[in-house]
């Protein structure tokens, strides 16, 4: 791929997962969907529009209200395709019955109990998590961003690499055209930018003496998304005898928040 063919897959990226209306064609589209590693690089830029848009935001407001206001943002610029994909996921999961049963309940245009739970914990583990990031001050919520949703985009890179195509969709498009070395080159550029931008934080007041530990927990954030990528597979593969478009969604959402959890922990005992 040569540097036009990677700027316009960015930009066809760009578009896809965010809600900026951006002028792409289907080469443009077509170098996205068959480089996975565009969307490790596509999630570093969302997160590091989100990072500035927490500075901002803790430049000019109260921090008590940041947390909900940065929540909104990320939603505004990513919308709310994700988010809907972990609905339907829920639903599928907490139904019983075959898996035909399960298929029909996450296609079911209505959320159930199942989805309507997994949002909300979705939306309260999200809110709680920038939270903590935000009362560490300085640069921990722009980093905690960054290295959330490049996480994210891991998280549903591991999906498309390991997972089996449920049915014709977005999802089996991108499975099909998944090449393990694209996957491997994606997982590198993912711990080149959390293992670095955790590595900034050593030069925040009381960090220095951790220097060596903040690059560990980049590369810990990276290795918990693709845990939770494989794991995701397994849930869905047992469950609905594949992997789609929701359950994609499901693996976004739940990388974005294991990967701030996991980061917010580490970085309260170190503080």
């Amino acid at each position: 791929m040569d540097v036009q063919q990677l700027l316009t897959g960015i930009r066809s990226g760009f578009g896809f997962l965010t809600t900026v209306p951006v002028n792409s064609d289907e080469k443009g589209f077509e170098a996205f969907m068959g480089n996975i590693y565009l969307f490790i690089i596509v999630g570093a830029l969302i997160g590091a529009i989100l990072g500035v848009v927490g500075i901002i935001l803790l430049w000019l407001l109260p921090h008590a209200l940041v947390p909900v206001l940065v929540l909104a943002c990320i939603y505004l610029l990513t919308g709310i395709n994700h988010i809907d994909g972990l609905s339907d996921f829920g639903d599928g999961i907490v139904a019983s019955g075959t898996a035909e049963k399960k298929i029909a309940a996450m296609k079911d245009a209505h959320a159930g109990a199942g989805g309507i739970l997994f949002i909300g914990m979705d939306l309260l583990f999200l809110y709680a998590t920038i939270s903590l990031f935000a009362g560490f001050g300085g640069l921990y919520l722009p980093i905690g961003l960054l290295i959330a949703e490049t996480c994210a985009k891991v998280c549903i890179a591991t999906v498309a690499a390991f997972g089996a195509s449920l049915h014709q969709g977005m999802g089996s498009m991108l499975i099909e055209r998944t090449r393990k070395e694209h996957y491997l080159a994606g997982l590198a550029i993912a711990i080149v930018i959390c293992v670095g931008a955790m590595g900034l934080l050593a030069f925040q007041p009381f960090m220095w003496r951790k220097a060596l530990m903040l690059p560990l927990a980049g590369f810990l954030a990276v290795a918990l998304s693709v845990a939770l990528g494989l794991l995701i597979v397994d849930a869905a593969t047992k469950n609905f005898g594949g992997v789609n478009g929701d359950v994609m969604g499901a693996a976004n959402e739940i990388g974005r928040i294991a990967s701030m959890l996991a980061l917010g922990a580490l970085l309260w005992t170190f503080l």
